[in-house]
């Protein structure tokens, strides 16, 4: 295969002016706090390349493979910015001792099978892209010895297996999928490289277009989903960090755009994870449910033009305080951070935005900084990583989460194994959503999500008619729905159900604040905020407190029931969340002529039919 003419090293991800900006001193305090901590940081590593890392949990490896890298990156950016030969040459000295791992993968090792070409994972796809940014960085300064065993790990431990997994006939699971993070940390990585070596190895040649078909599949499924990612934040700072990592070094080794790169839908998509993130709190569903700004996103956000997120990623960055976490985060933040002020963007508000083709939802009173916030969760439970969650939210006041459903923790043997939906985490008992005669909705279901206005009020529209399948005698539904209206300083939530027999709905919400119940209300009391809960309901009900068992070894969260007493074919339930400790008294009436929902001694009355919509006239 022939070699393509390619810009000269460096020529990734970190453009040379990137790199040569590093000499000059931080000009805001974040940016000053990074440098601080990551010179005082990379002295620890000077002394040996092997560290202690924690075998008896899962993915060993790949942790271990994400502790390599920061280290590597965290060294050269030491280097560029100190010119201090110590730092060089502790990166060579690491790079050298991958070399020597006897496994690069957890899974192989757990299988026993040390063979480099048994599988090409996340581990892999990982530690290929930290050689790539070695080489790239270093190449210049390398001996010809260190030369001939870096070109013999990539070839061998990375490159050659990429090969045997990424052909026609035996290409892994991930190649060419359009909804896994596997796919663009396995090919990113090997692209990287491949980019990287390409003049140095035949393998390099080989593997670049087939990192290149891998990925279509994954960008393009952007574009049905108006950027939005259905494996949720966590997996979108996972997935994304090696598509962007990649498709970064595309352009500048070949110093031509990108067709997937410059694609409204990636833009659109470095929106998602904000919208899903109020003052930085992630409000995703199903595993992994983690987000933070890293610094991929400011390197890709101002290569692209978007600007205007630079202040929203500051903000949140600055709320949480900057550290590593599983990757390089200080070392790329003084690469990639733009060093200048950014104008806003323009405030929403009120802020509704529905993610067409995943159906997930956002409202609030506006974005950025709302006062309040739900994120609500639609589309199917047929998704990577993806829970029995359907008709749950997320619920914030002000800073900070007071209603949340309760994620995966650490993962176990269970969590990716044929048991998974026997954790409780994963199931529709743990969310914020409506159960009927003690179960919400099935696997393999999903519910119409629209957007409405119920005159004045923005809201948000979810039928689970289907969802919530059968039961003795066939389907328990003739109507299940559940209604998110922006309703003066508050969202209201109202449920309508109608059975085909006698049943006992059940609206469920969790929280980690101190709860102080009524006879039908609650007040919330958060770390900073406060809030309270009116319910309502057109049978007789009950609000019941509890607190779950969790699947992990940590303390439980708090739970609210507003159940029925007794069994009925048709109910309305309705929940007022609003900020401050006072709750207002909640009304609801049903008849055959549609619900009618009031608050207070005030004129604050909502009229909908009774499957939730606006009435005529």
């Amino acid at each position: 295969m022939t070699t393509m003419a390619l810009q000269p090293h460096p020529r990734l991800y970190a453009a040379t002016e990137q790199i040569d900006r590093l000499r000059k001193a931080p000009n805001s305090p974040l940016l000053k706090q990074a440098q601080q901590r990551l010179l005082a940081t990379v002295d620890g590593y000077l002394a040996s390349p092997d560290f202690d890392w924690k075998l008896n949990t899962h993915n060993a490896h790949l942790l271990r493979a994400r502790t390599m890298q920061t280290r590597v990156v965290s060294l050269l950016v030491a280097w560029r910015m100190t010119s201090d030969e110590r730092y060089r040459q502790a990166a060579v000295e690491h790079v050298l001792a991958m070399g020597d791992w006897e496994y690069w993968s957890w899974i192989t090792w757990r299988q026993d099978n040390a063979d480099p070409l048994a599988i090409f994972d996340l581990s892999y796809g990982e530690n290929a892209a930290t050689l790539a940014i070695a080489w790239d960085w270093l190449v210049d300064t390398l001996t010809p010895t260190q030369r001939k065993h870096f070109v013999r790990i990539a070839r061998d431990r990375a490159l050659r297996p990429f090969l045997a997994h990424s052909g026609r006939r035996n290409a892994a699971f991930w190649f060419g999928r359009p909804d896994s993070n596997w796919n663009t940390v396995c090919a990113g990585g090997a692209g990287m490289l491949a980019l990287a070596m390409h003049e140095e190895l035949s393998e390099a040649r080989r593997a670049l277009p087939r990192a290149e078909a891998s990925f279509i599949p994954y960008m393009e499924e952007l574009r049905a989903t108006d950027g939005g990612w259905t494996e949720g934040l966590g997996y979108w700072n996972y997935g994304m960090r090696y598509a962007f990592m990649y498709l970064l070094s595309h352009e500048r080794a070949t110093g031509q755009r990108h067709p997937l790169l410059r694609q409204k839908a990636t833009r659109q998509t470095l929106s998602f994870p904000i919208d899903l993130a109020p003052h930085g709190i992630s409000c995703g569903f199903g595993d992994a449910n983690s987000w933070k700004p890293m610094p991929f996103h400011y390197a890709t956000a101002v290569h692209l033009g978007c600007d205007e997120l630079i202040p929203r990623l500051d903000t949140m960055l600055e709320s949480r305080g900057i550290q590593d976490g599983g990757w390089p985060d200080l070392a790329e933040l003084l690469l990639f951070h733009p060093r200048k002020r950014s104008k806003a963007g323009k405030i929403q508000k009120p802020a509704r935005k529905l993610y067409r083709g995943m159906d997930w939802g956002v409202l609030a009173d506006q974005l950025p900084d709302s006062g309040i916030y739900a994120a609500i969760r639609g589309g199917t439970t047929e998704v990577p990583h993806g829970h029995r969650d359907l008709l749950s939210f997320w619920g914030v006041i002000g800073d900070e989460a007071l209603i949340e459903n309760l994620g995966v923790g650490p993962y176990l043997d269970t969590t990716f194994g044929p048991r998974r939906y026997e954790l409780f985490e994963t199931m529709p008992a743990s969310k914020n959503t409506l159960l009927i005669n003690g179960v919400g909705v099935t696997g393999n279901s999903t519910v119409k999500t629209r957007t409405i206005d119920i005159g004045p009020h923005a809201g948000i529209r979810l039928e689970a008619t289907d969802a919530m399948g059968t039961m003795r005698d066939g389907p328990v539904c003739k109507f299940c729905g559940r209604l998110f209206l922006l309703w003066g300083d508050g969202i209201l939530i109202v449920d309508r159900v109608e059975m085909a027999q006698f049943g006992r709905p059940e609206a469920r919400f969790h929280t980690r604040a101190d709860i102080t119940r009524r006879t039908a209300s609650a007040t919330l009391k958060g770390e900073r905020q406060r809030g309270a809960m009116s319910f309502a309901a057109d049978v007789p009900s009950v609000l019941h407190e509890g607190v779950v068992t969790p699947t992990g070894a940590d303390q439980g969260a708090g739970v609210l029931r507003w159940c029925t007493k007794d069994l009925h074919r048709q109910v309305t339930l309705a929940t007022l969340l609003t900020p401050g400790a006072r709750a207002a008294r909640l009304h609801v009436v049903s008849s055959g002529h549609g619900i009618e929902v009031a608050a207070g001694t005030s004129t604050r009355r909502l009229k909908l039919t009774n499957h939730l919509t606006a009435p005529r006239g």
